[in-house]
């Protein structure tokens, strides 16, 4: 039975997976730091065309995307707390708590905060490629 459930377990597919992570996150949270991730790659093919065709609105779009990573993370941040708070209150109304139990809930609230640093990674990442493929103005040598 036991080689049976491993075998299921690891033909789980990738999106699978990514759902399940989602829901023990906080699902709320965690599709608003997903919705904060899909702008900053919007805003990087975006930003992309404009460093290609020499528009000046590169910079803004530079900014802003550095802008969408730190909300993503300052949002992760804000959901653990929140889900700390939840899973405190929901292992203090049984009076035996194990150690396990404890760390269960201690990994849930550390999701969402692990996802926005991820996009706040992908977009600190995706400002550096920006920049490196801006072209240089005169006044910038």
């Amino acid at each position: 039975m036991t080689a049976l459930a491993i075998q299921q377990e690891v033909h789980r597919s990738i999106f699978e997976e990514l759902g399940r992570r989602m829901e023990e996150g906080g699902f709320f949270i965690m599709m608003l730091i997903l919705i904060v991730g899909i702008l900053g790659i919007i805003l990087l093919v975006r930003g992309i065309y404009f460093a290609r065709s020499k528009n000046p609105r590169l910079l803004k779009m530079i900014i802003l995307i550095n802008s969408l990573g730190l909300f993503a993370l300052v949002l992760g941040i804000f959901g653990q707390l929140i889900k700390l708070i939840n899973t405190l209150d929901y292992l203090s109304s049984f009076e035996d708590t194990t150690p396990r139990d404890f760390a269960d809930g201690l990994k849930m609230t550390m999701l969402p905060t692990l996802f926005g640093a991820f996009i706040f990674l992908v977009t600190r990442f995706s400002t550096i490629i920006l920049n490196w493929i801006k072209p240089l103005r005169e006044n910038d040598i």
